[in-house]
């Protein structure tokens, strides 16, 4: 078997045994959640339930109730010693400046609604560095924001909106779930968690079962260095949701180099027939096993992302910027524009029966028209021959795919860029990857917010001469990353925002 033969061949066994692994893993999740759900309950404590009686609870109207479990340790600081339920019909709510302290194995429990929405920042931690809560369970309405919590995580349960805004989750231990610091497995409408931290966690930052989509928005959050017990599990793990969409978007996650854990999946595992709408859009992955991993029928938007370096799964045939799997009874189809896929072991691989576009350029009119405007460059490893495998992007289905108008490393050429790209050139069980015409950054500047030289009003267009963005040129970065053309100051360039 000759040796371009060979490398393909390995990255698809790689990949089936990948994906096998996923599918082990994804139908464990919800029994690992009812097990976690278990432990928890069985945990040794002594446990004070509230009546039902339609009232709303804080932690200084606790402290004044007898074997609650809560006691007043300061002014707006409580000691949690015990687990605590608030029945249905009840409400717990945690105000400015309140400082809950939780003990070794604590579970809170909030049947009722959670009103943990402070004007000002409250706090929740362990009542010492050593000690591991079990953290919270949610079955009813909640809202949590302005809150910096340390110690567990959350389990949401309920069916209405779960929002999450402007937290801080650090040290989150995975005595409740190894899977998320939020976990929604209940069957929720219209959740929404942005503008959150996610620092230095043991389980990944959000999760939902592989057997129930929720319909969620995951939105300008930063996750830095979770999933620290350095398992299979992604930053951002969850379910599409059939005719409700998946938005995954403004995101920055970055990974401590670590061999397992990889960035954003997303999945119907089931196949669960719908529109299962996926965008992922503007997010930035750096530094995790893998970027992105797309399993199932669903409809794929990635837009305007940045999957770097995620190099460090020790595996050959791991590293992977974006698993594309699906098959032939539910087809993922995939429309990808203005991505940059940089560093990575191997570029996106669509395998199975999906259907991708990465730039679809011969007819602006066409109903699939695509720009492009992808970045592939440096996707390459070493192998254990010591052979440098480079890999932009790997077209492991039967399908043809198309990547016109896209960045191939330095390419000038159309045989350059071939050079990159594992196609039917490679295997005659795989199609072929239509990518010429391709652009080039010959005389292309990279601009970031923060080297901007001009000033004022801009239009940006992409390649294509369609006007895309108009309005002061400090907010171009909020455009999807590409290569475009700048006109500002009666000055006109041509730029790559990454």
């Amino acid at each position: 078997m000759g040796l371009r033969h060979s490398i393909i061949y390995e990255c698809s066994q790689h990949i089936y045994v990948f994906i096998t692994v996923i599918l082990i893993f994804y139908s464990m999740k919800k029994s690992y959640v009812i097990v976690s759900l278990l432990l928890t309950a069985t945990m040794s404590h002594a446990q004070y339930t509230t009546p039902g009686d339609n009232i709303t609870y804080t932690f200084r109207s606790l402290s004044e109730i007898a074997n609650s479990g809560v006691t007043v340790s300061s002014d707006n600081s409580y000691l949690l010693s015990a687990d605590l339920t608030v029945a249905e019909g009840d409400a717990l709510q945690l105000l400015p400046g309140d400082v809950v302290k939780i003990a070794d194995g604590v579970l809170v429990r909030v049947e009722g609604e959670a009103l943990f929405a402070p004007e000002g920042k409250a706090t929740v931690m362990p009542t010492a560095s050593e000690v591991r809560p079990a953290g919270f369970i949610l079955s009813g309405k909640a809202t949590l924001r302005n809150l910096s919590v340390e110690g567990g995580g959350f389990m949401y349960q309920g069916s209405d909106p779960l929002i999450v805004e402007d937290c801080q989750f650090s040290k989150i231990n995975s005595v409740r779930s190894g899977y998320g610091v939020i976990v929604l497995s209940g069957a929720s409408s219209g959740s929404r968690i942005s503008g959150c931290t996610f620092t230095d966690c043991e389980p990944g930052a959000i999760n939902t079962p592989a057997n129930m989509g929720v319909e969620l928005l995951i939105e300008n959050n930063v996750i830095t260095n979770v999933s620290t017990e350095n398992a299979m599990r992604p930053f951002i793990n969850i379910t599409a949701c059939a005719e409700k969409e998946i938005v995954v978007r403004g995101n920055i996650l970055k990974g401590a180099k670590l061999e397992k854990p990889g960035g954003i999946g997303v999945s119907n595992m089931l196949n669960t027939p719908g529109a299962n709408k996926v965008i992922i859009e503007n997010n930035q992955v750096y530094d995790c096993s893998w970027g992105l991993n797309l399993v199932g029928g669903m409809d794929v938007r990635l837009i305007g992302n940045v999957v770097k370096d995620n190099c460090w799964d020790p595996d050959d045939n791991g590293g992977i910027a974006a698993t594309l799997y699906s098959i032939a009874s539910l087809p993922m189809t995939v429309y990808a524009e203005g991505n940059t896929f940089e560093g990575n072991k191997w570029g996106p691989i669509t395998m199975g029966a999906t259907i991708a576009n990465f730039g679809k350029t011969e007819d602006e009119n066409a109903a699939d028209y695509n720009p492009g405007m992808n970045i592939f460059r440096n996707n390459s490893h070493v192998d254990k021959n010591g052979i440098t495998v480079k890999a932009d992007l790997c077209n492991n289905t039967a399908n043809t795919v198309y990547a016109q108008g896209n960045v191939w490393n330095d390419a000038t050429t159309v045989q350059e860029a071939a050079a990159t790209i594992f196609d039917s050139n490679y295997s005659s069980s795989y199609g072929p990857v239509i990518f010429d015409p391709i652009r080039t950054l010959a005389g292309v500047d990279t601009i970031t917010d923060s080297d901007v030289e001009m000033a004022g009003e801009a239009e940006l267009f992409d390649m294509s001469g369609r006007r895309v963005f108009v309005g002061d040129i400090s907010r171009v970065g909020e455009v999807a990353g590409g290569i475009y053309v700048l006109k500002c100051g009666g000055k006109t360039r041509k730029i790559v925002i990454r």
